[in-house]
């Protein structure tokens, strides 16, 4: 990339938008789904407005974009990439602000969900643990808790901070007593033999998103599986590595940002080479948002929540087996 001044439109927009719209605009590229580039666009517009920053200056950005783009990518990309520009370009004429909470009052959780929340915002998480932890008392299993109560919170934070609501300190906060309280459910599961058959979850890339990959450890855990729990921005070679020095069925592999999905491609294509690798499958936040993504990279299935991971791995495996 050439070098910019401090007045160039795109370097001087806030909170690193213009870094994301690089990144999106090259991963939209490298991956053949110009939607990448749109979604970013949009989050950014949204951020600006609420942070009562011009929403004129990320126009401006787009278009300077569009106008310099020798500047981002490579010659024979040029044309497709100015393409993908106007299109997103075009989104911003319709403000997309997240108005709309993601935690449901109506769904069977969704009070305990907003007064966990609540109680995290509010800076008291052992009350927020115990409205979790009454609700399994009360019958809720750690799965139904994984995917109606946290996962609703998590994503609640998120829409929080992009509408300026909450501090990024705030979030990590919520995101740190939120695995506090998934270590406590995991010490109450009950003990289970556990079957012939394990998995290896991880997050790949930059992204520090590592929840994800942590629940589908935990479920698979509590269906029986081995399950063993690496965390997030595991490079490549070393998962690889592992890969190689045991033995492993499934790779449950989670990207939230849709750079990290090219973390993931490549390692599918690594082990494309080997005579024998695991089955993998994939989610988070960038495969949910671009549904075709898991079938470009060849991974061998996409999952939305953790159970559904379980019961994808166990088909897949079976299937494999017979």
């Amino acid at each position: 990339m050439s070098s910019r001044s401090v007045s160039d439109p795109i370097a001087a927009l806030p909170y690193e938008i213009g870094s994301d719209l690089v990144a999106a605009l090259r991963d939209a590229l490298e991956l053949g789904v110009p939607e990448i580039f749109t979604d970013v666009t949009t989050l950014a517009q949204t951020a600006i407005v609420f942070r009562e920053t011009n929403p004129a200056a990320l126009v401006s950005a787009l278009d300077a974009m569009h106008a310099g783009i020798e500047a981002y990518v490579s010659p024979r990309h040029i044309a497709r990439a100015r393409a993908i520009i106007t299109d997103a370009r075009k989104e911003l004429d319709v403000v997309r602000l997240a108005d709309h909470p993601v935690i449901d009052p109506a769904a069977p959780h969704g009070p305990t969900a907003q007064r966990y929340l609540d109680a995290l915002l509010e800076g008291d998480e052992q009350r927020g643990a115990r409205e979790v932890l009454l609700a399994v008392a009360s019958g809720a299993k750690i799965t139904e808790v994984y995917e109606q109560i946290i996962t609703p919170v998590l994503h609640e934070a998120g829409r929080l901070w992009q509408r300026n609501e909450m501090t990024v300190s705030q979030e990590h906060v919520i995101t740190a007593a939120v695995e506090r309280l998934m270590a406590q459910l995991m010490d109450l599961a009950p003990a289970r033999a556990h079957r012939d058959l394990s998995v290896v979850s991880a997050s790949l890339g930059s992204s520090q998103h590592q929840v994800g990959a942590r629940m589908v450890a935990d479920a698979f855990s509590l269906c029986g599986w081995q399950a063993t729990y690496l965390g997030s921005t595991v490079p490549v070679d070393d998962l690889l590595d592992y890969v190689d020095r045991i033995s492993v069925d499934v790779l449950a592999l989670s990207a939230t940002l849709t750079r990290d999905v090219i973390a993931i491609r490549d390692l599918i294509h690594a082990m494309a080479e080997r005579a024998v690798a695991p089955v993998v499958i994939v989610g988070g936040r960038a495969f949910a948002k671009h549904p075709k993504l898991w079938k470009a990279i060849g991974a061998d299935g996409y999952a939305a929540t953790p159970l559904m991971a379980v019961a994808l791995a166990n088909e897949l495996v079976t299937h494999c087996d017979g």
